[in-house]
């Protein structure tokens, strides 16, 4: 009602946005603990309006300060890659929970950026179940239970990370006489977004920011839209989305190998035509069928990657994806922009996670014949 009532009553406001912007340094880096490595990425950002610098902005890597507990690390080891005005390394300091990484730039004729974060502890999960769905999900579907040690306290930023891997083995007989078998073996891995996301329904409460995922993958976060690269999502929780101490999802899989089962033909059987459908096409005279192969087995692994946020690194990543992704624009609404940044004198963010991973866990419902 709230949205229809704004609709009805919405008209032209003529206003001036004023084209002041001021060119800003950005660093972006999200550590991880443990001997893991992970990207630091510092850029010049330039100014939204007005003419873009033609020439490339210098790096001077003397500039650059990186520090865990206050102790500075040498820098000079590092390789840098450079794409434009941004340049990316891999950093791999040992780091603790509890440890404080901080990251501090100095640009010629811009502000010191500087940003700090504390590594979080591990997330505590005393359980995870993987059974098939009781829903009326199209595919093969199943649901995911993650239970942790304790309820979740308000406060308390995780994110949750699925990867499927899908395993079929055929064989095809290549020759009778003498008899040859191929085995082939095909494996598909993938990661969907692992959580309900944002639909038409929730408008009724316009409570979108209960829903939010963001692309991590290889120790950095993938925040280019126009990416289209199938980069693994961690769906974003707080205690709002756990039921105390309990996370569930449904997983569905609309093309699963096991599909294949359902539509093989036993060869042993000869086939029959069936009124209103299509006949076999016969095969030229002198022309060998083409052996067809025969499911052998289908197996099914799942991966549930857990990670605990630092405050810092939740509150960037909801606020990328309410900018990036605004249904209300749908209805002409549009929200103020969300921002978030915890770079002193500059932009981006210095924020940090913790991981802990499942395993592979088998499916339920694994085919062997």
């Amino acid at each position: 009602m709230l949205l229809l009532a704004t609709l009805a009553c919405s008209c032209e406001f003529p206003f001036n946005i004023d084209d002041i912007s001021e060119p800003r340094f950005m660093i972006e880096c999200v550590p991880v603990p443990a001997d893991e490595s992970f990207a630091l990425k510092l850029s010049y950002a330039d100014p939204a309006y007005g003419e873009r610098l033609k020439e490339l902005h210098d790096f001077d890597i003397s500039r650059l300060s990186i520090s865990v507990n206050g102790k500075e690390l040498d820098t000079r080891p590092l390789s840098w890659e450079r794409q434009g005005n941004t340049i990316r390394t891999s950093v791999r300091p040992i780091l603790q929970p509890g440890n404080e990484f901080s990251v501090k730039y100095n640009a010629p004729g811009l502000p010191a950026a500087s940003a700090s974060t504390v590594i979080p502890e591990a997330p505590r999960v005393s359980g995870i179940s993987i059974v098939p769905s009781d829903g009326k999900e199209d595919g093969k579907a199943r649901r995911v239970t993650v239970k942790m040690a304790r309820p979740v306290e308000d406060g308390e930023y995780y994110g949750i990370q699925i990867t499927v891997r899908e395993e079929i083995v055929t064989a095809t007989m290549e020759s009778i006489m003498p008899p040859v078998v191929k085995l082939d073996t095909t494996v598909t891995e993938y990661s969907p977004t692992p959580g309900q996301m944002a639909t038409m329904a929730d408008l009724n409460n316009l409570d979108l920011d209960a829903f939010a995922s963001v692309r991590y993958e290889y120790g950095k976060l993938v925040n280019d839209t126009g990416d289209y690269y199938p980069h693994k999502q961690i769906t974003l929780l707080s205690s709002r989305q756990f039921d105390g101490d309990t996370y569930s999802f449904i997983v569905n899989s609309d093309a699963s190998f096991f599909d294949i089962f359902s539509g093989m033909t036993d060869t042993d059987i000869p086939d029959t035509d069936v009124p209103g459908e299509t006949p076999d096409i016969p095969v030229e005279p002198g022309e060998p069928e083409t052996p067809q192969p025969v499911p052998v087995s289908a197996k099914t692994w799942y991966e549930v990657d857990m990670f605990r946020l630092s405050d810092e690194l939740y509150n960037y990543c909801k606020s990328q994806y309410l900018m990036n992704f605004n249904m209300l624009s749908n209805f002409g609404v549009t929200p103020p922009n969300f921002t978030y940044s915890n770079v002193l004198g500059g932009i981006g963010i210095v924020g940090a996670l913790s991981r802990i991973a499942s395993g592979p866990i088998p499916d339920p419902e694994d085919t062997s014949i």
